[in-house]
C-alpha cells in the first residue's frame, strides 16, 4: 500500500487528464473522415448547421437558409458559430474549431467539477486527492468523455451545473457577510445555465425553493428581508433568459423549443423507466459502461436499483449529518437528479438520448461512489481503506482508458449516418432537395436538406402534431430524394396510411438494409 500514496496518486491524476485530453483531440490529425464521425452526433450536426447558417449570414435556420429554426440551445450555437464565423463557413475548418471549443470547456470542467467535489468531500476528509479524482474519472469516463464532444451543449452543462452549485454553497456558507454582489452572481450563473440547456429551470426552481427554506429555517430571516435578498437574483436570472423565451415565443409560437416539442412526441408513461437503472449506474460507476443487452435485464436492473439508490441514500444521510452549507447544495442537486429522472424517465420521449439528458448528474453520483466507498472502507479498515480507495481509484482510471481505446478498434463504434452523406453526395446534386427524419448529419453536408421529424423544422413538426406523419408535406415540397436508414422505404407501401397519392409519387430507389440505407425518388 506504501506506492499508493496520495503523491502517487496525483501523478496518475495528472497522465490521465493529459490522456484524455489527447484522445479528445485525435480526431484533429487523423484525418477529415475521422473529424467528422469519431465525436460528432447527429443532434450535434444540427446544431452545427443552425451555427454555421448564423455564421454566413443565413440567420439561425437550416435547410440552406430557408427554414428558420429554434432547435438547438442558444449559447453553444452562439459559441459553435465562431469558427464558422473565422473561416467563411468552412465546414472541416468549422469542425476543428468546434472540436478545439469542445475539448477546452471540457478542460474547464475538470477545475469546476473539482470545486464541487471539494466543497462535497471536505467535511469527510480534507486530502485535496479526492476532489482530483472525482474530476479525473468524470473527465475520462467513456459517456461522459463522447457526451462533452458530440457537438451540443452536454460539456458546457456540466460545468454551468456545477459552477452554479459552488457559488450557492458558497453563498449559504457566507451567511450574514453575503454581499449584495454575492446574490448577484448566483442570478447571473442561474441566467447562463438556463441559457445553456433550457431543462435547467428545474435546477433553478429547485435551488429557489432550497435557499428561501434555509433562509427561513435555518438562518432565521424575516420574510421581507427575504423576499428583498432573494428577489434581485431571481429577476436577473430571468432576464437573462427572458430574450430566447421571447424570441421562442414571438417566432416560433412557444417558449419551448421545436426540438423539445417533437422529441418530447416519442413519449409516453415510464417509456424509459427500464433504462434508468443502466444509465444512473454508468454515472455512479463511470468505468463500467453497461452493454445494451444488460440494460434490460430484468435481475441488472434490480441490482442496478438497488445499488443506485444504496449510494445515494446513505450519502445524503451521511452529508447531512456532517452539517454545513455544502449539505443544502447537495439536497438541491439530489432533488434535480430525482426531477430529471422522473421527466426525462417517465414523461419524456427519446430516449436513445436518456445518457445524455442525464450526463449533467453525473458529477454529483461519482462523489457519491467515492464518499460512501471511502466511509466503509475506513470503517472495515481504518489503517488500508484511504490506501484501498486510491487503489480502486487509479484501477478505475485504467479501466476508463482501456474501453476508450476499444472504441478506437474500427468498426465497435460508428457514427451511424455516414453512408446516408455517401450516397447522397455521390448520387445527388448540391442544388437539389433531399429530405430525411434523421437530417443532422445529412443536413451538415448537403445543404438542402429538409428535416423531417420536426427538431428543427416548424412547418414538418405542424404536419405531425395536425396530420400524423409528414407524408403531404414530402408531396408538396421540393423535395426529390429521401434518403435515411433502411425503413423509410416503407413509406411507400404499409407505412403510408393510405396515402396513394404519395406511392404514386415516389419510388423506392435503393432499400439496402445491409448498409442500413434506404432512398426514394419522386416520380418524374
Amino acid at each position: 500500500m506504501k506506492h499508493l500514496s496520495e503523491k502517487s496518486v496525483f501523478r496518475v491524476v495528472v497522465v490521465a487528464l493529459v490522456l484524455a485530453t489527447f484522445y479528445r483531440l485525435y480526431p484533429l490529425v487523423s484525418g477529415d473522415r475521422v473529424l467528422s464521425a469519431a465525436f460528432m452526433t447527429e443532434d450535434g450536426y444540427l446544431m452545427l448547421t443552425v451555427a454555421r447558417n448564423m455564421a454566413i449570414g443565413l440567420g439561425m435556420s437550416v435547410s440552406d437558409g430557408t427554414i428558420p429554426s429554434n432547435g438547438v440551445q442558444p449559447i453553444a450555437t452562439f459559441l459553435f458559430a465562431v469558427p464558422y464565423w473565422l473561416t467563411d463557413g468552412d465546414k472541416i475548418s468549422g469542425l476543428w474549431g468546434v472540436q478545439l471549443i469542445g475539448a477546452a470547456i471540457s478542460v474547464i470542467g475538470i477545475f469546476t467539477v473539482r470545486a464541487f467535489a471539494r466543497e462535497a468531500l471536505m467535511p469527510q476528509d480534507k486530502s485535496h486527492i479526492w476532489p482530483w479524482l472525482v474530476a479525473a474519472l468524470w473527465y475520462s469516463g467513456q459517456h461522459v468523455l463522447l457526451h462533452t464532444m458530440n457537438g451540443l451543449e452536454t460539456g458546457l452543462y456540466a460545468v454551468a451545473v456545477t459552477t452554479t452549485l459552488v457559488i450557492f454553497t458558497r453563498l449559504l456558507a457566507m451567511g450574514e457577510d453575503a454581499k449584495f454582489s454575492d446574490r448577484m452572481l448566483l442570478g447571473t450563473a442561474g441566467g447562463i445555465t438556463f441559457l445553456v440547456r433550457v431543462d435547467a429551470i428545474f435546477l433553478l426552481l429547485v435551488i429557489a425553493i432550497v435557499w428561501i427554506l434555509h433562509e427561513i429555517f435555518v438562518a432565521r430571516k424575516r420574510g421581507s428581508r427575504i423576499v428583498q435578498e432573494a428577489t434581485a437574483p431571481m429577476l436577473l436570472a430571468a432576464i437573462i433568459a427572458a430574450p430566447w423565451l421571447i424570441n421562442n415565443y414571438v417566432n416560433f409560437g412557444s417558449i419551448i423549443p421545436v426540438s423539445g416539442t417533437a422529441q418530447a412526441l416519442s413519449g409516453g408513461f415510464a417509456k424509459n423507466a427500464d433504462l434508468v437503472p443502466a444509465v444512473m449506474f454508468e454515472y455512479f460507476f463511470p468505468m463500467l459502461p453497461i452493454p445494451h443487452a444488460l440494460q434490460f435485464n430484468p435481475i441488472f436492473q434490480t441490482l442496478a436499483s438497488a445499488i443506485v439508490v444504496l449510494i445515494g441514500g446513505t450519502f445524503f444521510i451521511q452529508v447531512w449529518r456532517r452539517g454545513g452549507a455544502v449539505r443544502y447544495a447537495i439536497l438541491a442537486y439530489l432533488i434535480f437528479a430525482f426531477v430529471m429522472v422522473a421527466y426525462y424517465g417517465f414523461y419524456f420521449g427519446a430516449g436513445w438520448f436518456l445518457s445524455r439528458y442525464l450526463s449533467p448528474l453525473a458529477p454529483l453520483f461519482i462523489v457519491a461512489t467515492l464518499s460512501v466507498a471511502l466511509s466503509l472502507l475506513t470503517r472495515v479498515t481504518p489503517v488500508h481503506g484511504k490506501a484501498i480507495v486510491r487503489g480502486l481509484g487509479v484501477a478505475s482510471l485504467v479501466l476508463c482508458f482501456g474501453l476508450l481505446g476499444r472504441l478506437l478498434i474500427p468498426g465497435v463504434k460508428e457514427q451511424g449516418h455516414f453512408q446516408v452523406v455517401d450516397w447522397v453526395t455521390e448520387n445527388v446534386r448540391k442544388d437539389v432537395w433531399a429530405g430525411a427524419i434523421q437530417t443532422g448529419t445529412l443536413g451538415y453536408w448537403h445543404d438542402r436538406t429538409i428535416n423531417l421529424d420536426g427538431k428543427v423544422n416548424p412547418d414538418a413538426l405542424d404536419a405531425i402534431l395536425t396530420e400524423g406523419n409528414v407524408l403531404n408535406y414530402v408531396l408538396n415540397s421540393q423535395i426529390e430524394y429521401l434518403a435515411d436508414w433502411h425503413g423509410i422505404a416503407a413509406w411507400t407501401t404499409t407505412n403510408n396510411r393510405g396515402n396513394d397519392a404519395f406511392s404514386d409519387g415516389f419510388e423506392v430507389l435503393v432499400q439496402d438494409p445491409v448498409r442500413n440505407l434506404d432512398v426514394l425518388k419522386r416520380k418524374n
